[in-house]
């Protein structure tokens, strides 16, 4: 047996002693040597949302737990170089008219895979946008969110339960749940 496949058994065997002894199962926790187990609860509809701490392009701190208990937050995971990301960007500003700040809480999050801080800040000085923009340099916000394909939309209730979660932007009655 060669070593990662010694590493995937003893991942495999500490999982189930964990189920077994316990009686639960916590993903978060549930790392054996340099081998992850797979999320069994991926962030999606009906699940809490991971919290995060992002800075904005001015270096100011945002955390998605600031709004729980507030309003809604509707999460945009986009890229300078994504086409549609863009293209969706002027349906986001006719939300943000049409829903009052009070009411939802947009956050943009540049997922950083082929964005640096400067090409954001950039694009952002000749393409502004009425919500926040925040930076995820290292990519942990989206890893957590497991984004795969972008333009993302995650609509977050006061909560903090994932309501919505689709690469369209979702119904506006969702907005307000």
């Amino acid at each position: 047996m060669n070593l990662t496949a010694a590493k995937i058994m003893k991942s495999s065997v500490a999982f189930l002693l964990t189920i077994l002894c316990c009686g639960s199962f916590n993903p978060a926790t549930a790392w054996s040597g340099d081998v992850a187990l797979a999320s069994f609860h991926p962030p999606e509809p009906g699940h809490p949302a991971p919290d995060f701490e992002l800075k904005d392009l001015e270096g100011k701190t945002f955390s998605l737990s600031e709004f729980r208990d507030q309003k809604p937050v509707l999460l945009y995971f986009w890229a300078t170089w994504c086409p549609h990301c863009v293209a969706s960007r002027s349906r986001i500003a006719k939300i943000r008219e049409d829903v009052p700040r009070s009411d939802l809480e947009i956050l943009g999050i540049n997922v950083g895979a082929g964005d640096s801080l400067e090409r954001l800040k950039r694009f952002q000085k000749g393409h502004p946008v009425s919500w926040p923009m925040l930076y995820d340099e290292d990519e942990k916000v989206t890893e957590a969110y497991q984004v795969q394909g972008i333009p993302l939309y995650v609509l977050v209730n006061k909560a903090g339960v994932i309501v919505y979660r689709s690469h369209e932007l979702p119904d506006p009655e969702k907005y307000l749940q």
